[in-house]
């Protein structure tokens, strides 16, 4: 099956799918040839792939992601016959090890102190504007004339909205950076910063001010602009608009209350 690979490789790509999505998808598919070996494939060795990843402990959306490439990629082999079905999840209801204000200003100020601006103002864009980590690159000097950033990601274009006092910050920042012009937060290969960078940044300055480090990757600062958001405005249809879902239904989990805040207000039931 090896051989279709790199064709079906190139018909994601066509799609105009995400890089990440598409190493995901090969990566996910690459997993279960290594694990098919020499057999011929049929549905039942797919489901005792399936039964395989549920025996080494992966979890019920992993084994998911895991099936939903399988399965389109026995399609693109003409092998339909072969896919199975993926579990049903129920979604969740509340978020999990959520950024509190706390956690933000204990990290924000540690990077002030610590000369670690480049850290300081990414926190504070994530945490003002809902943007993803993969659209930094999109926050240009040229842009922050603007104020209002077209960007295309996951296959839509959406508006990102740059609040007028973050403007003001960052153009301080690049001033004082030296940066004249191009993206603002770049590595030191000089293209836009990586997630990876980002994420063992944050891991390291939660570990030195006390913020559980399963709070402190940059996806959290998402989930932390949308709960204040809500907290403050509480108007679902705009942060949804904001944050370029296609439906509401994927914002509505930012209208409930958060898995510790269940836990606290059940703990205080017979107090």
């Amino acid at each position: 099956m090896k051989k279709y690979l790199r064709v079906f490789e190139t018909e994601l790509e066509d799609k105009e799918l995400s890089s990440s999505t598409v190493n995901n998808y090969l990566r996910s598919v690459n997993r279960f040839i290594g694990w098919l070996g020499k057999r011929e494939v049929n549905k039942k060795l797919v489901q005792e792939y399936r039964h395989t990843l549920e025996q080494q402990g992966y979890k019920a959306s992993t084994i998911n992601l895991n099936l939903i490439a399988v399965n389109k990629f026995l399609h693109f082999c003409g092998k339909e016959e072969c896919t199975v079905k993926v579990e049903r999840i129920r979604k969740r209801q509340s978020l999990n090890y959520v950024l509190e204000m706390e956690d933000y200003h204990k990290m924000l100020e540690y990077a002030k102190e610590s000369g670690r601006d480049k850290y300081y103002m990414i926190m504070k864009t994530l945490a003002k504007t809902g943007i993803r980590i993969s659209e930094l690159r999109f926050i240009t000097v040229e842009t922050l004339d603007e104020g209002i950033i077209q960007v295309h990601n996951k296959g839509r274009y959406r508006e990102i909205y740059l609040p007028d006092g973050l403007i003001r910050e960052l153009y301080q920042y690049c001033k004082k950076s030296g940066i004249n012009n191009g993206i603002i937060f770049v590595g030191s290969n000089n293209t836009a910063i990586s997630r990876g960078a980002v994420w063992k940044m944050f891991q390291s300055m939660a570990d030195m001010v006390g913020v559980d480090k399963r709070k402190a990757h940059p996806h959290a600062f998402r989930h932390f602009f949308c709960i204040s958001y809500m907290n403050q405005y509480g108007n679902i249809f705009e942060l949804a608009d904001i944050l370029g879902h296609a439906s509401v239904e994927t914002t509505r989990i930012y209208s409930k209350s958060t898995a510790d805040q269940k836990r606290k207000r059940l703990d205080s039931l017979t107090d």
